[in-house]
């Protein structure tokens, strides 16, 4: 395979527009920041709009191919992430925190050195360049003597073209794993509005769900961790009450926590602070170890005898407590982040309309049945997308 090099420098390097937020929402697409780290080409439907005068827009337009690199960062390793546009559209521009590359299209095939460029020998070669201070820096002299070796052009049309069809196999499994997360939620929708109902092996209906108070179906949990279990949890809304320490890397907790609560498999914890997702706070199980330890500013607790924990874990997630916590939360009071919300009346006043054990059984394992499909379809991404990382690697060597 033959190659040969080309130089940023004779690939008409820019910068783009100011992005004045008077002008957002109107006029010609604008190819964004945050644009750079979405896909594997920039998605013209989802850009945002800028307002700016046609002279301006005719110097910085626009083309098939052109390739786009972050100029600023507060870290050294977000300079220089780059994205490609590979759609005709003859109106669209580019913010000015952004340089532009329009490479010779008759040498180059942009999506192939698109991907070069995000491989992480060259990435270390663009960080290298940059300038720290409050924020590191890179601009277009800063890159403009590098050399890129490619092969002919051919090559380059069959390593990008594989890559494609690589790409298109992640967008599918992508689109899959959204719709079984969106049927899932209509499964979800239709239970615990009751339109959905169980029967029990003789084909005969469950009871009519009843109307519990909190306090009937939970006892709270209020062990001291008198032996020093130093599994510090936190809640993440992806992973549930996992360690500190595999979280965040480091525990963030006060040194001694023999006065926080312990925990055992099976438990569940409030925290009340409000979040993305979680208006009013995430209700979490304990499921990941057999024990640990939480801060006191969280309410736990544990379901009775006779009811089915992982009914209860979908029925926090689907924030379906949410109503009833907004009725005690107290309108307009946080404090640092947290709803103000009493142990007493989450026990006392929270009302539930839950099932009977035997149909919280059979909620729970169609819902698991789900859950499995759903978390195999995002293996199938993940490991899709490293054996493409591993593609490129191996490419551009």
């Amino acid at each position: 395979m033959s190659f040969s090099l080309i130089q940023l420098a004779e690939n008409n390097l820019s910068n783009g527009v100011f992005n004045d937020a008077k002008l957002v929402g109107s006029g010609y697409k604008l190819i964004n920041v945050k644009d750079m780290y979405v896909g594997d080409q920039v998605d013209i439907k989802n850009l945002t709009l800028l307002n700016i005068g046609e002279p301006e827009f005719k110097r910085n337009q626009v083309k098939y191919g052109d390739i786009f690199f972050t100029r600023s960062s507060i870290v050294p390793s977000g300079i220089a992430y780059s994205n490609v546009n590979l759609s005709n559209d003859d109106d669209i521009t580019f913010d000015g925190h952004l340089m532009k590359m329009s490479p010779d299209l008759n040498l180059v095939v942009p999506y192939y050195l698109s991907a070069k460029f995000k491989t992480w020998t060259l990435r270390k070669r663009f960080i290298s360049r940059g300038k720290q201070s409050t924020m590191t820096t890179i601009g277009q002299s800063d890159i403009s003597d590098i050399l890129v070796e490619i092969p002919s052009i051919e090559e380059q049309q069959k390593i990008a073209s594989f890559l494609t069809s690589v790409d298109s196999r992640i967008s599918q499994l992508t689109e899959k794993h959204r719709l079984l997360k969106e049927y899932k939620k209509g499964v979800m929708q239709q239970i615990f509005s009751q339109q959905l109902r169980f029967k029990d092996e003789d084909g005969k209906a469950f009871p009519e769900w009843e109307e519990k108070q909190f306090a009937d179906v939970f006892n709270r949990k209020t062990t001291k961790n008198k032996d020093n279990n130093l599994n510090v949890l936190t809640i993440s809304a992806q992973q549930g009450l996992v360690s500190q320490l595999e979280y965040f890397n480091k525990s963030v907790s006060a040194k001694d926590v023999t006065g926080y609560y312990l925990l055992e498999r099976g438990d569940f914890a409030y925290n009340k602070s409000y979040s993305k997702g979680y208006p009013m706070g995430a209700i979490k199980p304990l499921n990941k170890y057999d024990s640990g330890v939480v801060s006191t500013l969280y309410i736990c607790f544990r379901p009775k005898a006779n009811h089915c924990e992982f009914f209860f874990e979908q029925f926090f997630n689907g924030g379906l407590l949410n109503s009833e916590i907004a009725k005690i939360a107290q309108e307009g009071a946080r404090n640092h982040g947290l709803l103000n919300v009493s142990v007493k009346e989450f026990f006392d006043d929270i009302k539930m309309s839950i099932p009977c054990l035997k149909e919280q059984q059979k909620i729970a394992q169609l819902l698991k049945s789900i859950d499995k499909k759903i978390d195999a379809v995002e293996q199938q991404v993940e490991q899709t997308k490293l054996f493409k990382k591993g593609l490129l690697q191996q490419m551009f060597v």
